[in-house]
């Protein structure tokens, strides 16, 4: 199984040269479009921001039918990407609980030869190109998609002493629909970066200022916000409640963050501060429909209105279903469309 973003090489060489991808491109079939935030799109399948590293990104998997695809988290200044290696292979005896959260896992030799052992810690930092660059690039990327297909483009504020981090939200929000963003998530929740942009999503006041700036900025552009797994009930519930009435969307979960070793012991991932990082695919995916299940029952008791993104551990095509029937509008899948990118056909085939 190769993924479309090659693990072996930079996150350079994957931005310059990539999606790694030799197949075929099925011919689309008709199907009746759903309606989300007043667009008409074909299906309720995409890939969250992560994966899609660019337009190039953008326009194979707007081909291969994940009609939602959402641009890589964007920044108001360039970011280098934490050194590499940036993915490594990691165990997969069993679906993770929330009582594995911050405990060990271990890294794996072999590539992954089944759905079901498609998982990864990866490290990224949450990279950007500059302004010029990206914003020329999301003209690209919604030039390439088809009738139906509607990206989102996830943005991030970065702490500095020019602004605010929630006047930096605000101001990447408004670069990005200025250069042509249909929708916007923002991304409160990275466990691979050190700063407080990483972990906002358990910050209700902070997360909903946010919330609420970006929202004044980009008036009727749809918003989303990402968020991470809370392990207390009423925490979840005060999250959600604060931010409801200024979103549009509430996608989860990101990555679970755990300490990544070798066999040996070693730190899988190089560097400071990357003991520490984000796991992927195939065993977080218990955890994400338990959250969304428990988003949804708040969103029904609330009489809240936004739109429930469900994403992680999606590796096969009934695990979207798995999602929708948690709660989920929509769904996504990240690790399990980078190494099996025919995903959202295989669901196409069995949904018709």
């Amino acid at each position: 199984m190769q993924s479309t973003y090659d693990i072996s090489k930079s996150y350079d060489w994957n931005y310059d040269n990539g999606p790694t991808f030799s197949g075929n491109i099925p011919t689309r079939t008709n199907i009746k479009p759903m309606k989300l935030w007043g667009y008409e799109v074909n299906s309720p399948l995409g890939v969250p921001a992560g994966p899609l590293l660019n337009a190039n990104y953008i326009e194979l998997y707007g081909k291969l039918r994940f009609d939602l695809p959402i641009y890589k988290t964007l920044r108001t200044c360039f970011r280098q990407v934490h050194p590499a290696p940036n993915c490594l292979y990691i165990e997969t005896k069993a679906q993770l609980t929330p009582a594995d959260m911050n405990s060990t896992i271990y890294s794996r030799q072999s590539e992954p030869t089944e759905p079901n052992e498609i998982a990864i810690t990866n490290s990224f930092g949450m990279p950007s190109k500059s302004i010029e660059v990206w914003q020329a690039d999301i003209e690209k990327a919604n030039q390439s998609l088809a009738k139906g297909q509607l990206m989102i483009v996830s943005c991030v504020g970065t702490p500095s002493e020019e602004r605010t981090i929630i006047e930096d939200y605000a101001l990447c929000a408004r670069l990005a629909v200025e250069a042509g963003a249909k929708a916007i998530e923002l991304n409160y929740s990275c466990p691979n970066v050190t700063s407080k942009e990483g972990s906002i999503y358990q910050d209700a006041a902070l997360s909903s200022a946010i919330s609420k700036a970006v929202k004044g900025v980009v008036k009727n552009i749809p918003v989303m916000i990402k968020m991470g797994y809370i392990k207390e009930d009423n925490h979840l519930q005060e999250v959600i409640s604060q931010n409801a009435q200024y979103v549009d969307g509430i996608a989860a979960i990101n990555t679970i963050s755990m300490q990544a070793r070798h066999s040996d012991g070693t730190q899988a991932l190089p560097g400071d501060g990357r003991l520490t990082s984000g796991i992927c695919g195939d065993i977080i995916r218990d955890i994400g429909i338990e959250t969304i299940s428990r988003i949804a029952k708040i969103k029904q008791q609330q009489n809240f209105d936004f739109m429930l993104c469900g994403v992680g551990g999606i590796t096969s095509a009934q695990h979207f279903n798995d999602y929708f029937d948690a709660g989920a509008d929509i769904a996504m899948s990240a690790t399990g469309a980078m190494w099996n990118p025919y995903l959202a056909i295989e669901w196409h085939k069995c949904n018709k």
